[in-house]
């Protein structure tokens, strides 16, 4: 059985996508024009933050996927299931975090590309 993809999660896809080509176009543009040298360390930051930031706000996962049973025995079964939905909700709200650190990631994987695949192809058929 197929889910459908909602509107959100395709708005969601279509903000990933434009968001990586731009940082990955600024990441390999801004040094060659400006010699703007310090862009690996400003997306490292910005993204270790975000990173941080969508763990922390989302309580570390611990009730993604949670039925009512998980939660803590001393709490009420009202207070169960507003711990699963704040669960749910938290990660609806926080998903456009996810719209930046994986751009960054994608970017800092292209960079690897660039700085040793291609090298290592050029040594190979060279």
């Amino acid at each position: 059985m197929k889910k459908e993809v909602t509107a959100e999660t395709k708005r969601v896809l279509i903000f990933l996508l434009i968001n990586s080509v731009i940082m990955i176009f600024l990441y390999f543009w801004l040094p060659t024009q400006w010699h703007f040298e310090y862009l690996p360390a400003i997306y490292l930051v910005v993204g270790v933050i975000f990173a941080l930031y969508y763990v922390i706000y989302n309580r570390g996962f611990v009730f993604k996927n949670a039925t009512p049973e998980m939660p803590p025995s001393h709490l009420s079964m009202i207070e169960k299931q507003r711990l699963i939905e704040d669960a749910k909700l938290r990660e609806k709200k926080s998903r456009w975090t996810l719209t930046l650190v994986v751009p960054i990631l994608l970017t800092f994987l292209a960079d690897m590309v660039y700085l040793f695949i291609f090298p290592y192809f050029e040594r190979m058929f060279a």
